[in-house]
């Protein structure tokens, strides 16, 4: 099982997510503007309150929200995060590597079993909708993730400055 069950007790909770480079960040929609070298990052670190967790055959596959981080860019935005592999994860010690969605509102997802169907493709959009889509980490505290926290601030920090 992806997210072990002990996850369901997120549901209605905070959580941390963590954007980072991965194959970078991208605006999946038709009105995107031209791209910034700090974009392919991703935006800021932001928390999600966990509206509900996504489920296939049986398995946790994820959990989607809404953003919640007064003074954000995305606050009031839907964000939408899978398991990228099937390894067992949680969201404490042993967090997982995410595709993450943001938009507008929310989005119709698909569930359709692997490898039928690959989980980037469970989440539609309509092109002519603001869609940003990339990489990060979900879990209750930045501690879980302090290390890979670090290392995408340094990025930024560096991406920043040149």
């Amino acid at each position: 099982m992806p997210l072990q069950s002990n996850c369901t007790d997120c549901v209605g909770r905070s959580l941390f997510v963590l954007p980072y480079y991965g194959y970078g960040w991208a605006r999946q929609d038709d009105s995107a503007p031209p791209k910034t070298p700090l974009d392919s990052l991703g935006p800021e670190s932001f928390d999600i309150h966990a509206d509900e967790l996504v489920n296939c055959d049986e398995q946790i596959m994820g959990v989607n929200g809404t953003i919640e981080s007064p003074g954000h860019e995305l606050n009031g935005c839907w964000c939408c995060c899978l398991l990228r592999n099937p390894d067992e994860c949680n969201f404490t010690d042993c967090p997982g590597h995410y595709m993450v969605w943001i938009a507008n509102k929310k989005l119709p997802i698909q569930p359709v079993p692997y490898p039928k169907e690959a989980l980037f493709n469970w989440v539609k959009f309509e092109k002519h909708e603001f869609c940003l889509g990339g990489f990060g980490a979900v879990v209750e505290s930045v501690e879980s993730v302090q290390g890979l926290y670090e290392t995408a601030m340094a990025a930024r920090r560096q991406v920043a400055n040149q």
